[in-house]
């Protein structure tokens, strides 16, 4: 079963999917944050299909746009890095009032950018989390793999007070001024260590935006912590190239194990 609500944020809606296994009583469920400019279904809809594999054995998902992105009503000026984590917190409280959902069993994936809002959501719920997965997760404490933005868009947003940023396969992403602030001032890997859950870090070594020897940093935070790297996989795992061998490999690996873990 799919239902599709709005949360509401402080200045915006949150759109959102509930993906919920059929006749779920006390599913595991898990919640998916999606990368820079994406959106709740990311890059050839892999979080649409993590949801239906998810459903499949057993765990519900939610999936949401964060503001400026998806189906989010918001230009994107409300779109901070800890408005992002907000979100993610909101999403949680909801589906935690859910009498189908297994409040004790509650995992989440980030993606990208995505992972680095999980991880800074872990620093306040490490306790609440049981399993957590990182597909190309960019956890970098501080400016991190966004320091080409900072040399040419930070100017512009301390100028205006935001900075339209041209990603080519959408509209410009607009990027306020207290993103660029929060992102230098935040430490998502000392988030991650406080986190002692179950931990799947995956990566492709021929990640461009993301170096692949992060993957492994990512997971030395977590003695518990699994690490998958796909040789000749870019940053969205070849999703969006003829052959996706790589990124089936993913989803069903993501599933089975989310499910492992939760269930």
């Amino acid at each position: 079963m799919v239902e599709k609500i709005t949360l509401k944020a402080d200045k915006y809606g949150i759109p959102l999917v509930l993906t919920l296994p059929e006749n779920a009583q006390k599913a595991p469920c898990v919640i998916m944050c999606h990368g820079t400019g994406s959106s709740k279904d990311e890059a050839g809809n892999q979080y649409l299909d993590l949801a239906q594999l998810l459903a499949e054995r057993g765990v519900a998902s939610a999936r949401f746009d964060f503001a400026g992105c998806g189906e989010s009503a918001d230009s994107g000026i409300n779109q901070t890095f800890m408005a992002q984590v907000r979100d993610t917190a909101t999403v949680y409280d909801y589906i935690c009032t859910r009498k189908e959902i297994d409040i004790e069993k509650i995992g989440i994936i980030g993606y990208s950018q995505g992972g680095r809002v999980m991880a800074m959501f872990l620093d306040t719920h490490y306790d609440k989390i049981k399993a957590a997965v990182s597909w190309s997760g960019a956890c970098h404490d501080g400016v991190g793999v966004f320091s080409g933005w900072f040399d040419v868009f930070y100017p512009l947003a301390k100028e205006n007070g935001f900075a339209a940023v041209p990603l080519g396969w959408r509209s410009d992403l607009i990027v306020p001024l207290e993103w660029f602030e929060e992102i230098k001032a935040t430490n998502p890997m000392d988030a991650l260590r406080k986190y002692d859950g179950e931990l799947l870090v995956m990566a492709g070594d021929a990640d461009m935006l993301v170096p692949m020897p992060h993957c492994e940093e990512i997971a030395a935070t977590n003695p518990k912590a699994e690490l998958i790297i796909y040789e000749g996989a870019d940053h969205n795992f070849n999703v969006m190239t003829e052959d996706k061998s790589i990124s089936q490999d993913l989803l069903f690996t993501t599933a089975d194990w989310l499910a492992e873990k939760l269930k």
